[in-house]
């Protein structure tokens, strides 16, 4: 069976292994002939990891989280992997390539979840993410989480904009 931690860690092994060419480069500070460039991307790569995220609630201790919002702590975790095993992604031989990749979505993975706490939400699918804000009142009720997601709900509606907070 499947646990939280292989799909967290697929879902990242994924995002690098879809990576277009020029991008994976770039993160590993390589030019298209292969030789040692500045590191760029690597805000765009963060926030590509961190939207495969959107299915789930993601708690820092009692603050729910949306996906954008682990983006920072994406991007420090992509700057910690070692400038090698980046340029070892890139390698021509498939192999030695892939199991790189698997090794960064590992690191990647096992930092997430040692600083988050992450719940798949029942009615979400990462490709309905209008939805996110009703999942997550059904499973985990409208009182947990932090001010903000309720301030980020309320601005939606046509309720309690102006006027008296009684009515």
């Amino acid at each position: 069976m499947r646990t939280l931690e292989d799909e967290i860690e697929d879902a990242v092994a994924v995002d690098l292994t879809v990576l277009p060419p020029h991008q994976r480069r770039a993160y590993a500070g390589l030019d298209q002939y292969r030789r040692p460039v500045e590191v760029r991307g690597v805000q765009e790569l963060a926030k590509g990891i961190a939207e495969s995220f959107g299915a789930f609630a993601i708690f820092d201790v009692e603050t729910v989280l949306r996906s954008p919002a682990i983006t920072p702590f994406v991007t420090q975790t992509l700057y910690s992997i070692p400038l090698e095993l980046r340029r070892a992604a890139c390698d021509r031989d498939r192999l030695k390539a892939e199991s790189a990749r698997k090794e960064m979505a590992r690191i990647i993975s096992a930092a997430l979840m040692a600083r988050y706490h992450f719940e798949p939400l029942k009615h979400v699918s990462t490709s309905c993410h209008p939805n996110w804000e009703m999942a997550f009142e059904q499973q985990f009720g409208a009182g947990r989480g932090h001010p903000n997601l309720e301030a980020q709900t309320s601005r939606h509606s046509s309720e309690g904009r102006g006027g008296d907070p009684d009515e």
